[in-house]
């Protein structure tokens, strides 16, 4: 079941990608804006937003939850986290950020990566550094729930 669930998120990852338009090259990485300069858009209504703040928080816990519950599991069983990962991430996919939550879904997708490639390297016994792999997920998970206190902000101001 938790392979067809990390199935179903590749492939909607895919999807996604693949209709991006006729991008040949991937855009170099450049530091991100402000986030005080979101922009409130048609796509941030309250309810959307709301929507958004309770599926992700939720998606973020059960992230900070499942690394630091099993950062030293067996190397065997990295593929049960792995699959967890993909879960959460199919969870994110579909939950759809509205526009001023862009950057506070970048930044779980950011610690989902993260995880992903710790416990794909710990499964495959390459891990060479966990404790400095926690520190950059957990710190990636902080700047996502920074950028959830930031939303929670916009959304007492939005009528």
């Amino acid at each position: 079941m938790a392979f067809f669930i990390r199935l179903i998120a590749v492939l909607l990852t895919a999807v996604m990608l693949t209709s991006c338009g006729e991008r040949t090259s991937v855009p170099p990485i450049t530091e991100p804006p402000a986030s005080n300069t979101q922009p409130v858009g048609e796509d941030c209504s309250r309810p959307a937003l709301e929507n958004w703040l309770q599926r992700s928080s939720n998606l973020t816990q059960e992230l900070s939850e499942l690394v630091n519950n099993n950062i030293a599991i067996q190397p065997e069983r990295a593929s049960e986290v792995i699959d967890r990962i993909g879960s959460i991430q199919a969870a994110l996919i579909m939950a759809r950020p509205p526009q001023c939550a862009a950057l506070h879904a970048e930044a779980l997708n950011q610690a989902l990566n993260l995880a992903d490639a710790y416990f794909s390297a710990y499964g495959q016994r390459r891990a060479t550094d966990p404790v400095g792999s926690l520190t950059r997920i957990n710190s990636a998970l902080d700047e996502a729930r920074a950028l959830e206190q930031e939303l929670m902000r916009l959304y007492d101001t939005l009528p």
